[in-house]
């Protein structure tokens, strides 16, 4: 297993992404995220040493508008053409809802947008992944029962999830028992943690806002993300349990902590980067 980050915050915004895959790779990383922009960061990236992990770029399929769906198959299909054609494995995949449909309705339109799109990479090789990050009730596949639907709507392979547990963690699901269950259609391993507050749970309870309880710097809630060992997830047990259900990609560092920088401080993040790859770097070879 390789260990891998991804440009998030600040490091996304005001690093040049040539400047930051020369820093995580001086700093212990083997591989990097690949954005649409600028043009040649697949080349960056290899050239400062990095693995490509997994890239971005495919529209919205879960469209309600038929027209506008074939529309962003189309695109879709052109994008991971282009992939392929730069030697990288993975895509990352939307699934924000539409906002005025019914459950049952976006399952239907995720079936009708990412069959097509899910068997043309099948073709190719590619696999895509959807993180299930919740996005405050906004997105579709965040939790064992939506995933288990739509899997079954969907049973081409090369569909999985970018598997992430700091978003479970705040949800309240067994990550571990997430992780076995779904251990098959693991395609990408994110590494980020979520600290839990109790005294923030206490007070405002599970609903707290702004965002149902996500604690801003200096303001109240009861929880937060964060580096990894900062918070809730046993990340000795973590990394066991990918190794054993046969996963061998990259474990991703996803940074975004406020205390270190993620919105505010390139240079606070960069140090945010170094102190994960540290900690990580003692359950991997």
């Amino acid at each position: 297993m390789k260990l891998g980050f991804l440009a998030t915050g600040v490091l996304r915004s005001q690093v040049d992404y040539g400047e930051l895959v020369r820093f995580g790779a001086a700093h212990g990383y083997q591989a990097v995220d690949v954005p649409e922009n600028p043009a040649n960061a697949v080349e960056l990236a290899r050239a400062a040493g990095l693995e490509p992990a997994a890239t971005h770029g495919l529209p919205p399929l879960i469209v309600a508008d038929p027209g506008q769906r074939e529309a962003n198959i189309e695109l879709a299909f052109r994008r991971l053409d282009e992939v392929a054609r730069q030697g990288i494995k993975l895509v990352m995949l939307n699934h924000a809802k539409v906002a005025e449909a019914s459950d049952d309705d976006n399952f239907e339109y995720a079936r009708l947008g990412y069959t097509p799109v899910a068997e043309r990479a099948e073709k190719l090789g590619l696999k895509l992944a959807i993180e299930h990050y919740p996005n405050y009730g906004r997105n579709l596949a965040i939790s064992p029962a939506t995933w288990r639907r739509l899997f079954a709507l969907v049973p081409v392979p090369s569909l999985g999830l970018c598997f992430d547990p700091s978003h479970l963690v705040f949800l309240g699901i067994d990550y571990l028992r997430a992780l076995r269950e779904f251990g098959s259609r693991i395609h990408y391993a994110h590494a980020k943690d979520t600290e839990i507050i109790p005294e923030g749970l206490y007070q405002y309870g599970i609903l707290a806002g702004p965002q149902f309880g996500r604690k801003p710097v200096g303001q109240p809630g009861w929880w937060r993300y964060c580096l990894p060992g900062c918070g809730q997830v046993h990340w000795g047990n973590y990394i066991s349990v990918l190794l054993d259900i046969g996963y061998d990609g990259i474990l991703s560092v996803e940074h975004e902590d406020d205390l270190w920088g993620f919105r505010t401080d390139p240079e606070r993040a960069k140090q945010g980067l170094i102190l994960a790859q540290k900690y990580l770097s003692q359950f991997l070879l």
